[in-house]
C-alpha cells in the first residue's frame, strides 16, 4: 500500500473521493516530510519510507484534513512522534 493509500484509509474516503483529494494528500505528504525537517529530524531519514515516518506523515494529515473536531488531538499525536523521530536514532536504511 502507498503511502498515499494510507492516508486515503486512514481519513476513510472512498477511491472516488481520494482521487479527487489526491494533489492535496500528496501536498500534504510533502508537507509533512518538510515539517519533519524543520523541526531537527534528519532529513534522510524525514524522506524515508521507515514506518514510524509513514504513520507521522498520515497523523499530520489526519490533522490537516480529517474532522476538525480532533484537530487538537492529532496535533498533540503529530508532535509526539515528529518530537520521538527526532529524538531516535532511526537510520533511512533501518
Amino acid at each position: 500500500m502507498t503511502l498515499e493509500e494510507r492516508v486515503a484509509k486512514a481519513l476513510r474516503l472512498s477511491s472516488a473521493a481520494a482521487e479527487k483529494l489526491k494533489d492535496e494528500i500528496n501536498a500534504n505528504i510533502q508537507t509533512a516530510r518538510a515539517e519533519l525537517i524543520r523541526m531537527g529530524c534528519q532529513k534522510d531519514v524525514a524522506e524515508s519510507e521507515h514506518v514510524l515516518v509513514q504513520e507521522a506523515i498520515v497523523t499530520y494529515c489526519q490533522k490537516e484534513m480529517g474532522a476538525p473536531d480532533l484537530y487538537e488531538r492529532y496535533e498533540s499525536a503529530w508532535l509526539f512522534q515528529a518530537e520521538n523521530i527526532r529524538r531516535s536514532t532511526l537510520e533511512a536504511g533501518d
